[in-house]
């Protein structure tokens, strides 16, 4: 069982596509999601997708993902996945992900990420050769050997939380399929779309779920 951790702020529109996606997703494979909440309507959307909840304060957002990690070691799961309210993932994720789970790797993810704007319908496509943040598993006695990980700061929380798991074996993915992770950047994101590298293209290049891209496209 994966149990996904959500932290939620603003960007509602973007936010209920990325609920929908998994929600969705749900119908097809074994994950819960907890979504850590600031505002009420970020609440009023996770009961309405029948999502579980813990509220926290967003800043240092470190403590607020921290507070989140507190919440899910109530409940029952093998793997903590990282996620943001602004990613959407593909299908083809938990497949890939598959054997690793089986082998019962201590953290592992992929190294790509796909970058959207929502509001000049462009796209960005990165390899990073190193394990990214959003979509990175984590197996649950690592998460409870280093409780808590993430530093009371509000940037480069995925690199602080990998420092300090101290001796835990990561295991990047490499030469995926494209898409697998897509990020929608807006003008509320710490890291714009115009900071990420990548050659430019367009939406409907996206290798995606229909319905998803429709609501992309109609942002």
């Amino acid at each position: 069982m994966i149990l996904i951790l959500l932290p939620i702020w603003k960007r509602e529109k973007i936010t209920d596509i990325c609920l929908s996606n998994l929600k969705r997703l749900q119908e097809k494979e074994n994950f819960q999601v907890l979504c850590i909440v600031s505002e009420q309507w970020a609440k009023i959307k996770a009961f309405e997708y029948g999502f579980k909840f813990v509220e926290s304060e967003n800043f240092p957002v470190g403590e607020k993902m921290n507070n989140g990690i507190k919440e899910a070691l109530r409940f029952e799961w093998d793997y903590l996945m990282n996620l943001g309210s602004d990613d959407i993932i593909d299908e083809r994720l938990f497949k890939l992900y598959e054997p690793f789970i089986e082998q019962k790797r201590e953290c592992f993810g992929v190294t790509k990420c796909t970058f959207v704007d929502s509001e000049n319908k462009e796209v960005k496509r990165f390899d990073y050769k190193h394990l990214i943040g959003a979509g990175r598993m984590i197996r649950r006695d690592i998460v409870e050997k280093y409780f808590p990980f993430y530093p009371l700061k509000n940037k480069c929380l995925d690199d602080g939380s990998a420092r300090n798991m101290f001796g835990t074996q990561f295991t990047e993915i490499q030469d995926t399929e494209d898409d697998l992770i897509v990020d929608i950047k807006s003008d509320e994101n710490i890291w714009s779309f115009d900071f990420f590298e990548g050659e430019n293209s367009t939406f409907e290049t996206l290798n995606i779920n229909d319905e998803t891209l429709t609501k992309l496209i109609e942002l």
